[in-house]
């Protein structure tokens, strides 16, 4: 959707129903990561649009909040039903805007619908007790809706994103004020505009911006529930921020991780080879928190994986994101680029060695922000590459022998996301997965992240979980209320 200012037609917030400019009149051009290409032009706005953001909230979120549980369902899964209907349409938006392939958005666009189609019918779940305080007397719990939720949303999957987050805080019977990244934040207006008619306007609200509006949502006292997906330092940032607004804030965070996965030498190599090749989520440049981009693997089969890695790698086609047949696109932007190349760089003056890729490619995609699928060898589990959140399509194979300083050297790093082991033996398997120190951890797979099942990171990967019912009660508050039957037993 789009607003026109003079012939120019700009991308705006979405406030109370209808897609509005910024109070202040800003704009800003969006580029094409792919191309370096002027985009789109944007608003840009500031503490004013989240004050009016809140208000609109707040009004739909009364109405919403004294609607049953059926009603609230209806009005999700109609929601679901707008965003299909237009899902090709936001998935070309996002390949433009993300650099991402087509396929890899559109895939994650649909999840993302799922999960709210599966919070739409969870409603019913949000119950309380009746506890045995007193005799002769009524002791319960409800739970209530915080009022207005924050989620704050990072770029690497524009669409999925604001979509999932929102989900379980609706069917809690909030309302939502979504700020995209300022990398990836095309597709937020069109998200929010599907729930016309679906939901109350002013439900779904989009206010795009950079830092100053993140710090204006997070500090605004009515706003007390707050989530961010995204990087450790923006998480710690917030904490701050919310803790000296001078208002307590409930705070979710899922952040950042450096993943590993372990392969034991009783594997079948070419299946753990697969397993590491999918699980650094290549198709999206390694721009996923739950990428494992550690393999460890032991010495006896290393030299054999590692030449399956590096062949399996080396065939992955590259190529503009709007193409069906791109199975890897570009970083996000030139600056990420940069970071991304010169984390290689330094990795190689550590000792490390480039068995493929480790570069930016030349012809006709070096106009745009692209990295090389890359596999580094001869890493040491002291080496920065090994303990830095890269964000890129760079996986580093890590050779072990003794299982102890195996496992220490996994949990050596500041992240406690996601984890993997691959063997046939069970009871080695279940005991190196009570050893790493990550919220998630697969056995004999990679990830799979299943609804109904809690997904949240250990130590500095974050607080809280997603994904289950308890990510929809976190958007509740527990009420205790005594009925008092028989006065002579109140004491």
């Amino acid at each position: 959707m789009v607003m026109t200012i003079g012939e120019q037609e700009v991308i705006g917030n979405h406030i109370a129903g209808r897609e509005v400019p910024a109070a202040c009149g800003r704009t800003r051009m969006k580029v094409a990561p792919a191309t370096g290409q002027d985009l789109a032009l944007l608003v840009e706005s500031d503490e004013q649009d989240v004050q009016a953001a809140v208000e609109a909230a707040r009004a739909a979120q009364k109405e919403w909040a004294a609607c049953s549980v059926l009603e609230r369902k209806k009005g999700l899964l109609a929601w679901a039903n707008n965003l299909r209907d237009i899902a090709n349409d936001i998935s070309i938006l996002d390949a433009h805007d993300s650099g991402s392939p087509i396929g890899h958005g559109k895939k994650g666009l649909l999840v993302g619908i799922r999960h709210l189609e599966h919070f739409a019918g969870l409603g019913y779940e949000i119950t309380g007790e009746t506890l045995p305080v007193t005799s002769g007397n009524l002791h319960l719990t409800v739970r209530e809706p915080y009022g207005v939720v924050g989620i704050l949303t990072p770029f690497n999957h524009p669409s999925f994103f604001p979509i999932k987050l929102s989900a379980p805080a609706l069917a809690a019977g909030n309302a939502v004020i979504l700020k995209p990244s300022e990398q990836t934040p095309l597709s937020a207006t069109m998200i929010a505009h599907a729930a016309h008619g679906a939901l109350p306007d002013g439900l779904v609200n989009v206010v795009h911006g950079g830092p100053a509006v993140g710090q204006a949502i997070v500090t605004h006292p009515g706003i007390q529930r707050l989530h961010l997906t995204g990087g450790v330092p923006t998480g710690l940032a917030i904490q701050e921020a919310a803790a000296r607004s001078g208002y307590v804030k409930e705070i979710s965070l899922e952040l950042g991780g450096k993943n590993p996965l372990i392969i034991f030498p009783d594997v079948d190599v070419k299946l753990a080879a697969s397993t590491a090749v999918r699980g650094m989520n290549f198709d999206h440049q390694g721009q996923s928190c739950g990428s494992t981009s550690r393999l460890f693997v032991h010495s006896s089969i290393a030299k054999e994986v590692t030449r399956l890695v590096v062949e399996q790698v080396s065939l992955i086609t590259m190529g503009a994101p709007e193409l069906e047949q791109t199975q890897m696109g570009s970083m996000v932007s030139r600056r990420h680029q940069e970071r991304v190349l010169s984390l290689i760089s330094s990795a190689v003056d550590e000792g490390a060695e480039v068995l493929v890729g480790g570069s930016a490619p030349e012809g006709a995609l070096s106009c745009g922000a692209y990295v090389q699928p890359t596999v580094l060898g001869s890493v040491t589990a002291d080496m920065d590459v090994a303990k830095t959140e890269i964000f890129g399509p760079v996986l580093s194979v890590i050779e072990w022998e003794d299982e102890e300083t195996m496992i220490e050297a996994v949990n050596s790093t500041e992240f406690g996301l996601t984890g993997a082991v691959y063997t046939n033996d069970i009871t080695k398997a279940l005991r190196t997965a009570s050893r790493i120190e990550s919220g998630f951890v697969w056995v004999n797979g990679i990830e799979r992240r299943w609804l109904g099942m809690p997904f949240g990171g250990y130590k500095n990967s974050g607080t809280s979980h997603e994904h289950a019912r308890e990510t929809m009660i976190s958007y509740t508050r527990k009420k205790s209320i005594s009925v008092i039957l028989d006065p002579t037993t109140a004491i």
